[in-house]
């Protein structure tokens, strides 16, 4: 696979490759997207699954705070 657009590997293309030649099936997808192909997307999604997380939520959003008031 050639790298494509921001020069990463487009899952897009692949899908494109893919019809025509064999079975392909889609589904609606409602939630939340990240774009982990960015180093700050990357984070900004580790960080919101943290939160979403019973067990790491509050010392996550503490660690935070306490990054923001610094």
């Amino acid at each position: 696979q050639e790298k494509g657009a921001g020069n990463e590997i487009q899952l897009t293309d692949a899908m494109a490759r893919m019809i025509g030649s064999q079975p392909f099936h889609a589904v609606t997808f409602a939630g939340k997207r990240y774009d982990c192909g960015s180093k700050a997307g990357y984070v900004q999604a580790n960080l919101a699954i943290a939160l979403e997380r019973e067990d790491m939520a509050d010392e996550i959003r503490a660690f935070a705070v306490d990054l923001v008031k610094s």
